[in-house]
């Protein structure tokens, strides 16, 4: 009787040099720190981050990060998104012990993490580089495989939204669409908890651990849902459940009670 790998997906933390400035009046990092706390609880095998760590960019916000992920005794893998200066992410987080690695296998799955980030852009869009090493890890094996990136492939619904998805994802749905091991594409970016099929393979987005954007909404407005994170049950015969836990906060409740 084989054990499922339990993996959890953090994304969109948005943190802040200074611990208690706020995004649109939502404190980020007391909003991490519940998500991780029920995290914990979770008891995952590896722990995946998928961009939009910081809001300002600076180290000291990376680091707090680092700091709220040390409890955690599983291995934390990252790739950034377009509120994240890479060279500073990687050298702090990996400095704290978060590993660097974009590809690895665990529990009879194969991993991949895709940059999908463009420096001063909002959008995403896949390199050659990134599409070449994906193509070269999908070649070596045929273990059931989780591709994780920060934008999304397909639209939300939501104009304003869906104008800063992967800008040219043809290319990827050729090598996902050749490769029938992958079974799950995760993302973050759009704050909010979707689900999508395409040709067998099973696309999230996951919840914000901070503010949350409201679904089908034309033009940005945010929702009162509460900040969460998405787990996964991944059986190494290539089967998973999935779900996203939130977490109730005081921002929210207020938010609700006044309508923001």
């Amino acid at each position: 009787m084989h054990q499922s790998l339990r993996v959890v997906q953090i994304t969109d933390t948005h943190l802040f040099a200074d611990p208690h400035q706020a995004l649109l009046g939502c404190p980020t990092w007391a909003t991490l720190t519940k998500v991780l706390t029920q995290v914990q609880r979770y008891q995952p095998d590896v722990l995946l981050l998928t961009g939009d760590l910081s809001q300002d960019e600076t180290p000291a916000s990376y680091q707090h990060l680092v700091d709220l992920l040390q409890p955690l005794p599983c291995p934390i893998y990252w790739t950034g998104g377009n509120h994240d200066c890479r060279d500073t992410l990687a050298q702090v987080l990996t400095a704290g012990g978060v590993r660097p690695e974009k590809t690895w296998h665990q529990g009879g799955w194969q991993f991949i993490l895709l940059n999908s980030a463009v420096p001063g852009a909002v959008g995403g869009q896949l390199a050659a580089t990134e599409i070449n090493h994906l193509e070269h890890n999908l070649r070596q094996g045929h273990q059931p495989t989780l591709v994780a990136l920060h934008h999304p492939l397909l639209p939300v619904g939501s104009p304003w939204l869906d104008d800063s998805s992967v800008a040219n994802p043809e290319r990827l749905w050729q090598v996902l669409d050749s490769h029938p091991q992958i079974k799950l594409v995760l993302c973050g970016h759009v704050h909010q908890e979707r689900q999508w099929q395409r040709r067998g393979v099973t696309y999230y987005s996951s919840p914000s651990t901070c503010i949350q954007f409201a679904p089908q909404a034309q033009n940005f407005t945010l929702d009162t849902a509460f900040p969460g994170f998405r787990w996964l049950e991944l059986d190494p015969q290539g089967t998973f459940r999935s779900g996203v836990s939130r977490i109730p906060c005081k921002w929210v409740l207020d938010a609700q009670a006044t309508g923001y």
